[in-house]
């Protein structure tokens, strides 16, 4: 008797692992997979608009040679004017961008660098520009900080205003603009709001090239 059983309780076991691995982990797969091509159709949608080209970044070398900062880079770009202060927003852009760097930041020369932070500015208060400079990663190629206030504001202003009104969005006073390595806009975020900023983490690697 107690033989039989065990027999039965054997059996019932192995029916629990062949549903399990027959139907329950393929079901579990399959849904997994849905949902992870769901997202990526959801945020390439999101990619899809076009909202004009950002300005190249232009240094010029000792041998005259030319080369644009941000050709062939995903960018993130944010202005902040003429003479900033290290108020508490910038202070939280500035942070922002650390954190952006230390994920998408340069490693090391065996991995393609294929990531910017594009800060518009001038000038600037003393407390602004000895925070900016003294974040870990300020002397990476990752900051490019540029000037050019009036061509660079009439670019975003237009494309923010444009990106505002496709989309049924309250403009907020700061902002990111994303670009990908055509140097095509492709989305805004709140640059305050944490949550539109992950999303922006979402669509940087998205639009990072596959190394």
């Amino acid at each position: 008797m107690a033989e039989k059983t065990s027999n039965t309780k054997y059996k019932i076991w192995v029916w629990i692992v062949l549903v399990f691995l027959l139907v329950a982990l393929p079901a579990t797969s399959w849904l997994y997979l849905h949902k992870g091509l769901k997202w990526r159709r959801d945020a390439q949608e999101e990619l899809k608009g076009e909202y004009g080209k950002i300005l190249p970044v232009t240094v010029i070398y000792s041998d005259g040679s030319k080369e644009n900062l941000l050709a062939q880079k995903v960018c993130v770009i944010h202005y902040f004017g003429a003479n900033p202060d290290l108020t508490r927003e910038n202070k939280f852009i500035l942070d922002t961008g650390e954190k952006l760097f230390r994920q998408f930041g340069y490693k090391s020369a065996s991995h393609p660098d294929y990531f910017r932070m594009v800060m518009i500015s001038q000038g600037g208060s003393a407390e602004f520009r000895t925070y900016a400079r003294n974040l870990p990663s300020a002397n990476y190629s990752n900051w490019v900080w540029t000037g050019g206030l009036n061509s660079w504001r009439a670019t975003l202003v237009n494309a923010y205003t444009a990106y505002c009104q496709q989309n049924d969005v309250k403009p907020v006073r700061y902002y990111y603009a994303l670009a990908d390595t055509s140097g095509t806009i492709r989305r805004f975020y709140n640059a305050l709001d944490e949550k539109e900023v992950g999303r922006m983490v979402e669509h940087i690697a998205l639009l990072l090239p596959r190394k």
